[in-house]
């Protein structure tokens, strides 16, 4: 089992069990919580490590609940002594096809989605049901993607 997780402003869980993708949206920490400890405690997780600067179409809103939630996230999986490897976002999109450096936030977020889905395009909830591929969960699928190959 290898987990991809995106610490983004909604965040979203990828796994990759038994040759199939699992997806989950959370909002809030016991959501993550919850899901966490369903996880077995050798599986590799990887979590997108975040740039060390603020750019500058990101508010600093924004800004501060990205750096929360990927602080929780962080200090959850080393609490639960999870393997954790963290990647910046450089290096889990290189080769993604039409990804540039100057995309605006929407046609961004597009591309990944359709690159997820194209990886991915059976997917399923953690209950096992059917599941989307969403903007919530895509680059967590990307990230665990990553993982995977690596």
């Amino acid at each position: 089992m290898i987990v991809g997780v995106d610490p983004g402003m909604s965040g979203g869980v990828a796994a990759w069990v038994d040759g199939k993708a699992y997806v989950e949206r959370f909002t809030t920490e016991s959501e993550l919580l919850e899901l966490v400890e369903t996880f077995d405690r050798k599986t590799e997780v990887v979590v997108e490590d975040l740039p060390r600067y603020v750019p500058g179409n990101t508010s600093p809103s924004s800004w501060y609940k990205l750096g929360y939630n990927y602080g929780f996230q962080v200090g959850v999986f080393r609490a639960f002594k999870f393997p954790l490897v963290l990647v910046k976002p450089r290096s889990w999109q290189a080769g993604i096809p039409g990804l540039k450096p100057r995309m605006g936030y929407t046609a961004r977020k597009r591309l990944l989605k359709d690159a997820a889905q194209r990886l991915y395009p059976k997917v399923y909830d953690f209950s096992g049901k059917p599941a989307k591929v969403t903007n919530a969960v895509a680059d967590a699928l990307l990230i665990m993607n990553w993982g995977r190959d690596r």
